[in-house]
């Protein structure tokens, strides 16, 4: 609309470069269709008639949809599975012409079973609308994400001249299949680098979900995504946080304690009433915190590394002192401690990795254990983990060049293994027929599972030269009997934003396969490792993980329950690190007579040679010489051991 017509606004609105304009067509969407400065009755006639044609093929014919699930667990989510109706419009958006024998055909997709798949709406008269239900059937392997599959729509009509005419219109169409929990993704506007933890934390018998992000706050959420908030939460700790939280009773009361850092400098100690504690290290703090008891109190300490100039390790106890012979001058560390009494005097010790190349062994009073710091071919950018394994503590650690590194308590090198490329998850644990597995993941997107000797695992490493695509592993890895079949899956996420979960056919893991409809497709990559838990207390279990950009929860549809697996990053809520593989056995007695003789080299000559499947206890008996593997050295000793005893 002209409103000003000083200067020549209609000359600058419709001007041909020449001359002004004497006609002017305008079409229906209120543009320009033609313009001249010349004028007859016979093209003046041509061009409407062309204007109309061009209105008669834009007829519009546009489907919507309403979702209503069927079958399932109720929770407004399509599942694998799942049973569907899906109401489809059409609507005739035209000026004037009714559209007649409206047909719409379903092409079928390869996870949706339509069960009439060719949709008659008849006559759609102008302004008017056109409803079918269209039944489907989700399959139980369906692959998670956006399902699109296309729509062909074709309409009869009649158009100016008395012509009849068909409209055809394709269109793609999509339904998400989903194993999010009902009230997820959690928006966080922001990067979730720490695994969440899963506790009790308002002791209501209900849990919660606690996390830090980029932005500098500690979330409390509960299992339909709602956030826990007073004068207290979400916490600010006015910069990002980069370690996951750990939690306890640090201070022996009724009330879980979390323990954060941040980037602020700060360590802080909150339970659900508040602060408790706000310990200004004045170092930049981007790594894990641990908790364990360093002292002769029954109250629990916590310890930190730093990543500034001058840095320091921490030991503070709960009322803000320093425990004794802590801080201590130590290099830059980017993740966090690992946590064991290696002395055996009922305290624990610390491991840390440091990015001068080295991993330390530091006892409870802060002195360094003899033979440390074991030093690395480079940076050690992965929290360490420790194991007991039969009674021989031992240390695990990850380099940025690719190299992990097996370390005894005294500072000597057990083995180490070159993966192929940067390593950046700490090493996990999982005990299997075969023994104790330790698995690691890499920025290529490798799988990898050694024994205590260094040794790969049959059907190892497992990556895109094998068939699995994963995508670069940024979380540790972690494990859990999802389905109640007695063998746990392997879970953990990647930057490309797939959450993977294999499922092992057969107790050695050597044979895996993706578990259900995995690996799913996120919009943002996964920041962080994975805790399982059941976070709604409903008999199945939960995969919760920090992407960068929300928390996500898959909900797993089979009955199971959460065990002593290492299901969360760094094995437990204390944030140690440390696993326990001391198997009680009778050395040497492979057949469990309890009597080591000649049939027991027997029984192990046969194991050898047939490479037989073991039980955890059998392992322990066969292995006499603890390397994690069973070969010829275990039956020479068994030989000497029963020679020996003979004489």
């Amino acid at each position: 609309m002209v409103t000003d017509d000083s200067g020549s606004p209609i000359w600058n609105l419709f001007n041909t470069g020449n001359y002004f304009p004497s006609t002017v067509f305008i079409d229906h969407t209120m543009s320009v269709y033609y313009q001249d400065s010349g004028w007859s009755s016979s093209y003046a006639v041509t061009k409407v008639n062309e204007m109309i044609n061009n209105l008669e093929n834009s007829l519009i014919l546009a489907p919507s949809n309403d979702l209503n699930i069927l079958t399932g667990d109720g929770d407004e989510t399509l599942n694998p599975g799942e049973d569907f109706e899906l109401i489809i419009s059409v609507s005739n958006n035209s000026f004037y012409i009714d559209a007649t024998n409206v047909e719409a055909n379903i092409l079928d997709s390869s996870n949706i079973s339509f069960i009439n798949s060719n949709l008659d709406f008849g006559t759609v008269e102008v302004d008017e609308t056109s409803s079918i239900i269209l039944s489907g059937t989700v399959s139980d392997d369906s692959i998670l994400g956006e399902d699109i599959f296309d729509i062909n729509i074709l309409a009869s009509y009649i158009d100016n001249f008395g012509n009849s005419q068909v409209d055809e219109i394709d269109y793609s169409f999509s339904i998400d299949i989903s194993l999010n929990q009902e009230g997820f993704p959690f928006d966080t506007n922001s990067e979730v680098k720490p695994s969440p933890l899963v506790v009790n934390f308002l002791n209501n018998n209900q849990n919660q979900i606690i996390f830090g992000d980029n932005n500098g706050l500690v979330h409390v959420i509960d299992s339909s995504g709602e956030e826990f908030v007073n004068d207290t939460f979400p916490f600010d700790t006015n910069n990002q946080i980069w370690g996951s939280i750990a939690s306890g009773y640090i201070n022996q009361d009724e009330n879980i304690d979390i323990a954060v850092v941040s980037k602020s400098k700060h360590l802080y100690i909150l339970d659900r009433e508040g602060l408790l504690l706000d310990y200004n290290a004045n170092k930049f703090l981007i790594g894990t915190p641990a908790l364990g008891n360093l002292d002769s109190d029954e109250d629990l300490e916590i310890v930190f590394g730093s990543f500034s100039s001058s840095p320091k390790l921490f030991a503070v106890n709960i009322d803000g002192t320093d425990v004794l012979g802590f801080p201590l001058d130590l290099s830059k560390s980017q993740k966090g401690p690992a946590l064991a009494d290696f002395n055996y005097n009922g305290r624990d010790d610390i491991v840390i990795g440091t990015e001068d190349d080295e991993v330390f062994l530091i006892y409870d009073d802060g002195t360094i254990a003899p033979g440390f710091p074991f030093i690395t071919t480079n940076k050690i950018r992965s929290a360490p983990s420790i194991i007991n394994y039969n009674d021989s503590m031992n240390i695990l650690a990850c380099s940025t060049d690719g190299i992990i590194y097996g370390i005894k308590d005294d500072g000597t090198l057990r083995f180490s293994f070159e993966a192929d490329n940067d390593i950046y998850t700490s090493p996990s644990f999982l005990e299997s027929d075969q023994g104790l597995m330790i698995f690691f993941g890499t920025d290529s997107g490798t799988l990898y599972a050694l024994n205590m000797n260094g040794e790969l695992y049959d059907g190892y490493p497992k990556g895109i030269s094998e068939g699995y695509d994963f995508g670069p592993i940024v979380g540790s890895i972690i494990f859990e009997d999802l389905d109640s079949d007695g063998l746990s899956e392997i879970v953990f996420g990647s930057e490309t934003g797939k959450m993977n979960v294999l499922k092992s056919f057969n107790n050695s893991y050597s044979e895996l396969d993706f578990y259900n409809s995995f690996p799913s497709s996120n919009t943002f990559g996964y920041a962080s490792s994975a805790i399982i838990s059941d976070i709604d207390q409903d008999n199945d279990l939960e995969i919760i993980s920090g992407t960068t950009g929300d928390i996500i929860i898959y909900d797993v549809k089979e009955s199971s329950s959460s065990s002593s697996n290492w299901n969360m990053y760094r094995g437990d809520n204390h944030r140690t690190g440390f696993y326990d593989f001391s198997i009680q056995c009778f050395s040497g007695d492979i057949n469990f007579d309890s009597t080591i003789n000649i049939l027991d080299i027997v029984t192990l000559v046969n194991v050898v040679v047939n490479s037989s499947n073991l039980s955890g206890d059998e392992y322990c008996a066969a292995d006499l010489n603890s390397d994690g593997i069973i070969n010829i050295l275990d039956i020479v000793t068994l030989v000497n051991v029963i020679v020996s005893s003979d004489d």
